[in-house]
Formats: structure tokens, C-alpha cells, sequence
């Protein structure tokens, strides 16, 4: 059995010291870059969703390998969140992550898990710290796809 890891991607971005202040491209680009490199779902047959709060001129505009990036259209991320939750099939096997409070109550009562922000990024018995994620020196998403797409295209003949 796997998880669905569903990730409330502004409210993360908003509790990272370093990446308030900085583009939400580029902070979208960290985030997505950590869950890649340091899987904090766990196994890589956990599934991740990280949904943002979208506008038309931004809609789509991140890619990554490991994690389905949902970008709202006429909705908030928070009501796309719930309504994930309310028409899967087995909520108990999602998980959000998230500190809105609003959100936590909803999960829980449809019969998912709710995981806070830093239980997410910083798993219990390791020590790893949020400052990897606001790393100055990382490579955007978008990027590494195009890095191992070419590396495949010349070892993998």
C-alpha cells in the first residue's frame, strides 16, 4: 500500500526563513528540488501532490520527475485540497501536509492524515534541517529533468 502525500505548497514555502523573500518561481523551484533529492515521503512509491495557489500567467509552469504539481485555476489550493480528500477513494491512505488549521479538521474528519510542516521536512530521527531547502546552490526542477533526459540520451543507448 502507498501513500499520497498532498502538500499545501504556499503554506510550506511561507514557514521557510529564506524563501520568503525571494520569488515564488524560485521558491516553488526549492521546494520541488528538496522533495526530489531528499524524498521525505518515504519510499519512492509514495505518490506527492503539491498543489499552489494559481494564476493563468503562471498555471503549469514547474515540471518535476517525482511529484504531480497542481496549479488552482478559479479555485484556492485549500478548497482543490479538500475536494481531493472528500472524493478519494481511500482517504486513509493520504496524508496533508500543511499548518492551516482548516485544512487539518477537514482531512481528519473525511477519515485522512493530516502532518505538520516540520514533522514533513525534518522526519523524526534525522537531522536534516529546513536550511537545506533555502540552499542558495540548487538546480531548478525543470532543469534536473533536462539534465537526466540528456544523461539517458548518451548512457542509455
Amino acid at each position: 500500500m502507498s501513500i499520497h502525500y498532498i502538500l499545501d505548497g504556499y503554506n510550506i514555502i511561507k514557514q521557510l526563513p529564506k524563501q520568503n523573500n525571494k520569488k515564488l518561481h524560485s521558491s516553488r523551484g526549492a521546494l520541488i528540488s528538496f522533495i526530489e533529492s531528499r524524498h521525505p515521503q518515504g519510499s519512492r512509491k509514495n505518490k506527492v501532490t503539491i498543489v499552489f495557489d494559481g494564476k493563468e500567467d503562471v498555471f503549469g509552469e514547474d515540471a518535476s520527475a517525482s511529484a504531480e504539481i497542481i496549479f488552482t485555476k478559479n479555485e484556492s489550493a485549500d478548497d482543490k485540497i479538500k475536494r481531493m480528500v472528500e472524493r478519494a477513494k481511500n482517504p486513509k491512505e493520504i496524508v496533508v501536509v500543511s499548518d492551516d488549521r482548516e485544512i487539518i479538521f477537514f482531512v481528519k474528519y473525511c477519515g485522512a492524515k493530516a502532518m505538520k510542516v516540520k514533522e514533513f521536512l525534518i522526519p523524526q530521527g534525522t537531522k536534516t534541517h529546513i536550511k537545506e531547502i533555502d540552499d542558495e546552490k540548487h538546480i531548478p526542477a525543470e532543469v534536473q529533468f533536462h539534465i537526466n533526459e540528456e544523461l539517458k540520451r548518451i548512457w542509455l543507448k
